[in-house]
C-alpha cells in the first residue's frame, strides 16, 4: 500500500474540516435546543460559544497572514501543537473578555424566547 501520495497539508485540512463540520452540527443542535426549551442560561452559553467560534475565525486569518520561514524546520507535531496553543488562546480569551457580541446576539434571540 502506497501512502506517499498523502501529505501533511490534505491531512491536516481533513480532520480540520471534519471537526469543524462536527462543531457546527453540535451548536446548531445546542441553539435549536436552548431555543425550544426555553433554556436561557444554555441560550447565553451558546452565544458565548458563537463569540468564541467568530474569534477563532478571526484569530486564524491574522495568523494565516504572517510568512512563513524556512530558518526553522516544521513538522506535524509542532503544527498540532501550535493549534491546540491558539485554540486554548481562544478559549481563555472568549471567558475573560467581552466583546460584546455574545450580549447583543443573546438580547436578539432571548428576545424571540419571550414572544415565542
Amino acid at each position: 500500500m502506497d501512502i506517499s501520495a498523502i501529505n501533511n497539508k490534505y491531512f491536516n485540512s481533513t480532520v480540520q474540516s471534519t471537526s469543524t463540520k462536527s462543531t457546527d452540527d453540535d451548536f446548531e443542535k445546542r441553539l435549536t435546543n436552548a431555543l425550544e426549551n426555553k433554556d436561557e442560561k444554555e441560550l447565553k452559553k451558546v452565544c458565548k460559544e458563537f463569540e468564541g467560534i467568530l474569534l477563532e475565525i478571526m484569530y486564524k486569518q491574522m495568523k494565516a497572514t504572517v510568512p512563513k520561514t524556512d530558518l526553522i524546520p516544521t513538522d506535524p507535531g509542532r503544527e498540532i501543537f501550535e493549534d491546540m496553543l491558539d485554540e486554548e488562546l481562544v478559549k481563555e480569551s472568549t471567558e475573560h473578555t467581552n466583546l460584546g457580541l455574545a450580549d447583543s446576539l443573546y438580547k436578539q434571540l432571548s428576545r424571540n424566547l419571550k414572544s415565542g
